[in-house]
C-alpha cells in the first residue's frame, strides 16, 4: 500500500472538512468531480504562472462554501493536495475573488501534468492584487480536500 491511507481516496472525489453544516460521512462531505461539473461553474483566461496563458474552467471555491454551509466566522479554507502538501486561502478573498478550482482547461479534462483532476486558480489577470498576497507557489495542485477552519 501507498501509506497515509487518506490520501488514497478516489481521484475522483473532493472532500470538504471541518467546520461545514451539510456532511455526508464521519469525515465532512464528500463530492464527486462529475457532481462539482453540473454546479454553475466559472470561466476566466489568467496567465498561470508556471503554465502560461490558459483559458480555465472550474468551481468558485465559495460555492463549494455555500453548498456545503460554512459560519459566518470562518477564517480560512485549507486545500489539502494529494502529495499531502497544504495551502490556505483566506475565507474573505474566496468571498471577494473568483478564485476557483480549476477541473478543464479548453474545454478538456485537467490532465495530472497541470495540476489536475483539480487544482487551485487564481484570477490574476483581472485582479493582479492576488499576486502580492497568493504569489506562484499558492497555486495548489492535485487538490483533494478543502478543510474549513474558524
Amino acid at each position: 500500500s501507498m501509506g497515509g491511507a487518506i490520501f488514497a481516496a478516489d481521484d475522483d472525489t473532493l472532500l470538504i472538512s471541518g467546520q461545514i453544516a451539510l456532511t455526508n460521512s464521519e469525515e465532512g462531505f464528500s463530492i464527486t468531480l462529475a457532481d462539482i461539473k453540473s454546479m454553475i461553474g466559472t470561466t476566466f483566461v489568467v496567465n498561470d504562472p508556471w503554465m502560461g496563458e490558459n483559458f480555465y474552467q472550474g468551481i468558485r471555491l465559495i460555492d463549494l462554501l455555500e453548498y456545503v454551509g460554512y459560519p459566518a466566522d470562518a477564517e480560512q479554507i485549507v486545500l489539502v493536495c494529494s502529495d499531502e502538501k497544504e495551502f490556505v486561502v483566506k475565507v474573505k478573498d474566496a468571498e471577494n475573488y473568483p478564485i476557483m478550482l480549476a477541473y478543464a482547461t479548453k474545454g478538456r479534462d485537467l490532465p495530472k501534468n497541470q495540476g489536475g483532476p483539480l487544482k487551485l486558480v487564481y484570477p490574476i489577470k483581472q485582479y493582479p492584487e492576488l499576486e502580492e498576497i497568493y504569489p506562484a507557489d499558492n497555486w495548489a495542485w492535485y487538490v483533494v480536500e478543502l478543510r474549513v477552519e474558524l
